[in-house]
């Protein structure tokens, strides 16, 4: 899995907070090992880049899709999306859901994301994603809920790793 835990500074009273979840095509070059490269090199851009435009979220992929959950103001969300669905690295990029949500489901993630691997396929079991992930049928609410978990796992893993040290 490859997360950074990065703080997102707040400011003013609360406002709504713009959620936009969707998903693409994988197409970031490569086998395994260089798939892995490339995607800790997006991560490690986006997460620059979302924590000058105060976006959370997670991202999830395999080696065929991309589903992410993007989190912010409605400018910058939408400015994140457009830059996405631009990106030679994502094809048919697709929304499947955008609201307006009183609260970040991911305030600590500048952008937490995981990739589907033996490490983690419990967590996709116990949400009834044996095969791989269609998300052209999946609900925004089922991509946030495997998010959270995935989050969750992660979270639990590095308390654990602290504690062995």
């Amino acid at each position: 899995m490859l997360h950074m835990l990065i703080p997102v500074q707040r400011q003013g009273p609360a406002l709504m907070i713009h959620q936009l979840v969707y998903y693409s095509r994988n197409t970031v070059p490569g086998g395994d090992r260089a798939m892995l490269t490339n995607m800790r090199e997006i991560l490690s851009v986006s997460q620059r880049n979302n924590s000058r435009d105060g976006i959370t979220g997670f991202l999830i992929f395999d080696k065929t899709h991309f589903v992410q959950i993007l989190e912010g103001d409605r400018a910058k969300v939408t400015e994140t999306y457009t830059r996405i669905a631009r990106d030679s690295r994502h094809s048919a990029a697709a929304i499947i859901n955008v609201r307006d949500v009183e609260a970040r489901l991911f305030p600590n993630w500048t952008m937490g994301g995981a990739m589907r691997t033996p490490e983690v396929q419990e967590v996709y079991l116990q949400h009834g994603f044996g095969g791989p992930l269609e998300p052209s049928r999946l609900k925004s609410e089922q991509i946030i809920r495997l998010a959270l978990d995935l989050q969750a796992f992660e979270v639990s893993r590095r308390q654990g790793q602290r504690l062995a040290s």
